[in-house]
């Protein structure tokens, strides 16, 4: 324990006041904090989802509509639409396997295509989020689409 001794002065004719301050109490809330600090930091890392935020191309090319050279797959609890504008959407149901079909089609069409853009709705589940993101990367990892390695294949981008 520590203690706290205050001199009121010699002079003064009162006594000084001591008194024990109990340190285990703080040690324990900073051993507890520590311990809570460190468990958020792994649990932050692995819940983490893989994916590209749309960023600035440099200026060295000629300028070109970001929206025609990207794929757009909004999500919905409706089902799923897939086009590059808003004339060229087209709604699908919502069956993954009809969305891989669409998908495939698409990378056939225009084999160039490597950004793909996710527009969820706000009443789409996480879980869901991912799977239409593995069934992007799955139509663009299938052995047609030139044996690159899966990170050169396609980019994924959140909206």
């Amino acid at each position: 324990m520590a203690g706290v001794s205050v001199d009121t002065g010699s002079g003064s004719g009162r006594r000084s006041v001591d008194s024990n301050v109990n340190m285990v109490p703080m040690i324990d809330l900073l051993v507890s904090t520590i311990a809570f600090l460190l468990m958020t930091a792994v649990w932050t890392q692995t819940g983490a989802v893989r994916s590209q935020q749309p960023t600035s191309r440099p200026n060295d090319g000629p300028i070109v509509d970001p929206i025609e050279n990207q794929l757009r797959v909004v999500v919905s609890p409706t089902g799923y639409e897939v086009g590059r504008t808003a004339l060229d959407m087209r709604h699908i149901n919502p069956d993954l396997a009809a969305l891989r079909t669409e998908l495939d089609s698409r990378r056939r069409a225009d084999p160039s295509t490597r950004d793909v853009w996710i527009q969820p709705d706000a009443a789409m589940q996480y879980e869901q989020v991912v799977r239409v993101m593995d069934t992007i990367y799955d139509a663009w990892s299938a052995p047609a689409a030139g044996g690159r390695p899966r990170s050169e294949r396609v980019t994924v981008s959140l909206m």
